[in-house]
C-alpha cells in the first residue's frame, strides 16, 4: 500500500471511529434524566472533543515521564470502605459506575488472534467473566 493509500485508509478509519463514538454518546444521552440532561450533554461533548483531539495527534499518546502516582489517600482499603457502609442511594451510584480495563499486548505478541478477553481461562470462565466477577 502506498503512503498516500495508507493515509487515506487512516482518515477513513478515523472518521468511522468518530461517527461511532458520536452515535454511542447520543445513545447514552437519551438515558439522562431531564434534570441531568444539560450537564450530561456538556460532559459527553467534552469527551467527544477530547476523543477527536486524541485521534488527530501523531506520535506517542502518553508521555509516561509526566505520569504521577495518585495521592496516598485517594486509594481506600476495602476494610475502610466496608466499615463506612454503603450509601442509601447505592443503586443510583452504581448506575454511574464506569470501568475501564486496559490490558497489555502480550497475547498478540505470543500469536493469539481475536479478542483475548473471550479466551477461556478457568472453570469455563473467560478473562471478561473474571473481570465482571471481580467488579
Amino acid at each position: 500500500m502506498s503512503q498516500d493509500g495508507a493515509s487515506q485508509f487512516q482518515e477513513v478509519i478515523r472518521q468511522e471511529l468518530e461517527l461511532s463514538v458520536k452515535k454511542e454518546l447520543e445513545k447514552i444521552l437519551t438515558t439522562a434524566s431531564s434534570h441531568e440532561f444539560e450537564h450530561t450533554k456538556k460532559d459527553l461533548d467534552g469527551f467527544r472533543k477530547l476523543f477527536h483531539r486524541f485521534l488527530q495527534e501523531k506520535g506517542p499518546s502518553v508521555d509516561w515521564g509526566k505520569i504521577q502516582r495518585p495521592p496516598e489517600d485517594s486509594i481506600q482499603p476495602y476494610e475502610k470502605i466496608k466499615a463506612r457502609g454503603l450509601p442509601d442511594n447505592i443503586s443510583s451510584v452504581l448506575n454511574k459506575l464506569v470501568v475501564v480495563k486496559l490490558n497489555g499486548g502480550l497475547g498478540t505478541s505470543m500469536g493469539c488472534k481475536g479478542p483475548k478477553s473471550l479466551i477461556g481461562v478457568r472453570n469455563e470462565n473467560t478473562f471478561l467473566d473474571l473481570t465482571v466477577q471481580q467488579i
